[in-house]
């Protein structure tokens, strides 16, 4: 049997190639372009209190205050409440926002204005939750009190877990500094201790740029500013601005000391009292209460709001110059807060006013 012949073989014309090419190109150059386009068109911005069921999976953005900080699950994922005047949201994220905000130091707390993207969810209940894609979608503006300077200074072994997410203020020696593995997502860690008892302060790369990429000095006395957390049972201080860690000079030191002692016995007589127990007579001290809040009523320059725990009920006044309306954002009838404020007796009655935003905080779990 004779072998097959094949005929001369055809070679297309450099034209045809050039233009398969092209077209591969151009279609290339098209899904880009697509892709493009559908990450960077406009989100449209909705108000919480417009969402209705058939906005279900919608791609939208919300920007509003932040009601209660982000919590970060053992399992990863993260959640924090926003409100944006009309209506209060929980936001939600998982594993891989939660390490991108938190490695960025951009994990938002109460009081903080953030504006952020996500699809939404709504449940046939009517409960609605956003659901962040990507924490470069958040955009996030600390919120800074005029008054920070009057957080009370707290000694090392005063603080407990029982004061988790309280805002404080704090002076210590540097004994050691921990500097994370290039690309690794762990915090700048600084131990600070005083009078034997040691605690550390930890902050992550947004603050150690606004310190100028420089660390404080082994041995020097340092002031830090932030809230206090448990990781794996061990006390620490979460500091968010490069403003609120600074070393002290000798003169600062000094008068650090003179002050200390009278910080200490004011910040023991912070425990909670029963409103039952506060009397007129006891004007000018400072209690901290936990209530229920009930109805607010609007006065000139600000607004009263009554509290009530399970032995009696007093009032909380908030000036508008000292907490503004932002601020109060989270409070509402219903409400249970713990707030800590001189008291004042006028016209008979009973009223703690709060000097700032950091007076006072929503309790967890209600």
């Amino acid at each position: 049997m004779s072998d097959p012949v094949y005929g001369p073989q055809v070679k297309r014309p450099l034209r045809v190639r050039v233009l398969q090419v092209a077209s591969l190109v151009l279609a290339v150059a098209g899904l880009v372009l697509l892709y493009l386009y559908s990450v960077n068109r406009d989100i449209p911005t909705v108000r919480v209190s417009d969402i209705r069921p058939t906005m279900n999976f919608a791609y939208v953005r919300i920007a509003g205050n932040v009601t209660r900080d982000a919590y970060v699950f053992k399992s990863g994922g993260v959640v924090f409440n926003l409100h944006d005047g009309s209506g209060e949201i929980a936001v939600m994220g998982g594993r891989a926002q939660a390490e991108a905000l938190e490695n960025a130091g951009k994990l938002p707390r109460r009081g903080d204005r953030v504006e952020v993207a996500g699809s939404l969810s709504v449940s046939a209940e009517q409960e609605i939750k956003l659901r962040m894609q990507s924490a470069e979608q958040l955009t996030l503006r600390r919120k800074r009190t005029a008054n920070a300077s009057v957080v009370s200074r707290i000694s090392l072994s005063d603080i407990t877990p029982a004061q988790k997410g309280d805002t404080v203020s704090i002076v210590g020696t540097l004994k050691e500094i921990s500097i994370p593995r290039p690309g690794a997502k762990a915090p700048y860690t600084l131990t600070l201790e005083e009078g034997g008892t040691e605690l550390e302060v930890i902050f992550w790369d947004e603050v150690f740029q606004g310190l100028e990429r420089k660390l404080p000095t082994l041995g020097k006395t340092l002031s830090a500013r932030g809230r206090v957390d448990v990781y794996k049972d061990i006390l620490q201080l979460k500091v968010w601005e490069a403003t609120d860690l600074r070393e002290l000079n000798e003169q600062e030191v000094m008068d650090g000391f003179s002050r200390s002692h009278q910080s200490t016995i004011g910040n023991r007589q912070s425990k909670i009292s029963s409103i039952a127990d506060i009397t007129a007579d006891q004007k000018g001290e400072t209690f901290t209460v936990v209530g229920t809040l009930g109805e607010p009523k609007s006065i000139r320059g600000g607004v009263i709001y009554p509290i009530t725990d399970e032995s009696g009920e007093m009032v909380i006044l908030f000036w508008d110059k000292q907490v503004s309306g932002e601020e109060r954002d989270a409070l509402e009838s219903g409400v249970r807060l713990r707030v800590t404020a001189p008291l004042v007796v006028y016209k008979g009655v009973l009223e703690l006013i709060p000097e700032n935003m950091d007076a006072f905080r929503v309790e967890a779990g209600e």
